[in-house]
């Protein structure tokens, strides 16, 4: 009896496809929520005078924007490298995972038009959906304990 193989001579598993499409996107939406809390706060020290409104690359603010937002990738890759934990390929697992970061950065892009529109408060429910958003699709990965 043979079992079927993948392209890379790896046993075939089709129901990993799934897996990896809910382990991606809860993991660059719990990123994008990362984002709009840290920009929040950010927003936040800046109505109340902490931080300067127009900040410049020495300010200390521009240091927490520039860390939330590579920091939220990291962080959305870790998770999405933990939740994808069926998967036999670590050559898999990373490279879904570093999409995952990547999409996280891609996203960021939605906080602006957020933070124009609706402001600081905008940004803090954007932060909460995507933390609702997340938990939703965790429920649907197995072996995530959710």
């Amino acid at each position: 009896m043979t079992t079927e193989t993948s392209p890379t001579g790896e046993p075939a598993a089709p129901e990993h496809v799934g897996l990896a499409i809910r382990a991606v996107i809860a993991s660059a939406l719990a990123g994008l929520g990362l984002i709009s809390a840290v920009l929040w706060l950010v927003r936040t020290l800046q109505v109340t005078g902490v931080a300067p409104l127009t900040p410049t690359p020495s300010d200390a603010i521009a240091n927490l924007i520039l860390l939330g937002w590579l920091g939220s990738a990291c962080m959305s890759a870790i998770l999405a490298w933990s939740l994808m934990a069926p998967l036999t390929s670590a050559y898999r697992r990373g490279a879904f995972a570093m999409v995952a970061g990547f999409v996280t950065l891609l996203l960021a892009v939605v906080t602006w038009p957020v933070d124009s529109f609706f402001g600081r408060w905008g940004l803090l429910a954007l932060s909460g959906a995507m933390a609702v958003a997340f938990l939703l699709l965790l429920r649907r990965v197995p072996g995530s304990g959710a």
